[in-house]
């Protein structure tokens, strides 16, 4: 069943946007809980997609995608959608209660970096310089769209526009019917960073060590702020604040309007996912640890240490916190002391987007 999905603290299941029932929690355009078993799906460097039991650490399928399932995963009500490279270079399509394939689309380059979806696509960025748009139903190509440089990392998607970042320092947005662009901005260095989106800003950082807020409409710088370390996590947002990781061994929150800093929280490098609910933050570290972060003043509430790095995704529901490792383990940790729930072992580390299925 999905969980109850609330902004901030009000309820709004069954509500509608629009017209269009809000069925679903998504982050920046990719759902995160849907329809579909219990479980929750993660990609790993042993080259497999895993569904495993939310409940008990399981494992229900797998799916063996020919090359590391290290960067992009997205679900919906009937499929998981994941992005491969490492001589796979695909984007399958599998089907979220049994893991079989549904479609493949593959192309000369890599898919590393993180896909959305909306309705009708799947978009992805390649290292061949282009976002590809794909027709969810059968993997049909509906466009593509050429940059200056490979897309590696950050893509996030509207109603109107993906937002997709590359490695010649530019984010684009690119118009989510045709392909054809509709403004870039050029940061100061490469972008390895994810991007977050609500509804006036782009959020994403840079290999100069600055992190950016950049206007939706036409590309223009809103503001920046400076960190002494490249910036390579996936930002998350909530209705007043941004975080974000850098490699000078901080967590950051700033303030969306103007991005001044409300807080850091020091520990190793934070080069990956982040979560965010009422009261916490939750972020993987460099150093083997989990923390939970208090969200209004930065202070530590929790922490849990891994046997590596943590590199993945992190994603959290009502009860619980779930994310990969190094170590090669998926956990389930409490998300009210941080004590493991359980914990699933697979061949090599894990690195992707983790989502919830159920």
């Amino acid at each position: 069943m999905i969980p109850p999905i609330s902004i901030d603290g009000t309820d709004i299941t069954g509500a509608t946007i629009d017209g269009t029932d809000v069925q679903e929690i998504t982050v920046d355009g990719t759902p995160v809980f849907s329809a579909g078993p219990s479980a929750v799906f993660a990609g790993n460097d042993d080259d497999n997609l895993y569904a495993v039991d939310i409940n008990n650490g399981s494992q229900i399928w797998s799916f063996n995608a020919g090359g590391n399932v290290s960067s992009g995963v997205a679900i919906d009500d009937t499929a998981v959608y994941a992005a491969t490279g490492f001589s796979a270079n695909s984007v399958y399509a599998l089907d979220v209660s049994t893991g079989s394939q549904i479609w493949s689309f593959t192309k000369g380059g890599e898919f590393v970096s993180d896909i959305a979806i909306d309705n009708s696509a799947v978009y992805a960025g390649n290292r061949d310089d282009n976002v590809y748009a794909i027709n969810k139903s059968n993997g049909s190509q509906i466009w593509s769209f050429t940059g200056g440089g490979q897309f590696t990392d950050g893509i996030a998607v509207d109603n109107t526009a993906v937002y997709a970042a590359s490695r010649d320092s530019s984010v684009y947005a690119i118009d989510v019917s045709n392909g054809s662009q509709i403004w870039s901005s050029t940061l100061g260095d490469l972008i390895t960073a994810g991007i977050a989106i609500d509804q006036n800003a782009v959020y994403t950082g840079d290999f100069a060590d600055d992190f950016y807020a950049i206007d939706k409409a036409n590309g223009s710088q809103l503001w920046s702020f400076s960190t002494g370390g490249n910036i390579r996590s996936e930002p998350v947002t909530d209705s007043s604040a941004v975080y974000f990781g850098s490699d000078d061994d901080n967590l950051y929150a700033l303030n969306k309007s103007n991005g001044s800093q409300i807080w850091s929280f020091t520990a190793g490098n934070f080069s990956d996912g982040i979560a965010v609910d009422d009261s916490a933050v939750y972020a993987g570290s460099s150093d083997s640890n989990l923390y939970a972060i208090d969200k209004n003043d930065g202070s530590q509430i929790w922490s849990f240490s891994a046997g590596g790095g943590i590199r993945s995704g992190v994603v959290i529901d009502d009860s619980a916190v779930y994310f990969g490792s190094d170590d090669d383990n998926l956990y389930a940790l409490d998300k009210s002391n941080g004590s493991q729930i359980w914990s699933f072992s697979a061949g090599d580390g894990f690195q992707s987007n983790i989502r919830l299925g159920g």
